[in-house]
């Protein structure tokens, strides 16, 4: 499955990402989703730098790898899942953040975080297309305030 956030940073129409789940059977540990950002090269150089800030983030149930550029248009990014991360799964918190990491999709924390700890600001209305298996399932968009709130403050193209 995959979806796809066009547009989500505030005053940047030509910068987007795509997130990229694979199959996996329900009882074992979430795989990885790799987060691919794809726009033009000065706000990607900047993006790219401000994504190192969500390696920091303190959660004990998820955590963000350190991005990659792949070129001066691509960055990769991955959410990893540490609900389970070597203990089992018979404690009811852990299953209930294992189930909350599973279901949740990774596009809301992700925006989450990118407001609330990287401070950057986002579309008012943020659109996303699901696809699974090469057809596509739902599109929508919904108000920001009903994602996260408050909105970040920096845009992508005034960070030095």
């Amino acid at each position: 499955m995959t979806i796809k956030v066009p547009a989500p940073f505030a005053g940047i129409s030509d910068l987007g990402f795509t997130a990229q789940y694979r199959a996996q059977n329900f009882n074992e540990p979430q795989r990885d989703v790799p987060l691919l950002f794809e726009g033009p090269p000065p706000p990607m150089r900047r993006l790219a730098e401000i994504l190192l800030q969500l390696t920091e983030t303190h959660s004990t149930t998820y955590l963000w790898s350190a991005p990659v550029m792949l070129s001066d248009e691509v960055v990769v990014l991955a959410y990893r899942d540490r609900s389970v991360a070597g203990k089992e799964l018979s404690d009811g918190a852990r299953i209930a953040d294992y189930v909350m990491n599973l279901v949740r999709p990774v596009v809301f924390t992700f925006l989450h975080d990118c407001a609330v700890i990287a401070h950057l600001r986002l579309s008012e209305k943020i659109e996303m297309r699901v696809s699974a298996e090469s057809r596509s399932v739902v599109e929508f968009a919904l108000p920001l305030q009903d994602i996260v709130q408050p909105n970040g403050e920096r845009l992508l193209w005034g960070v030095a």
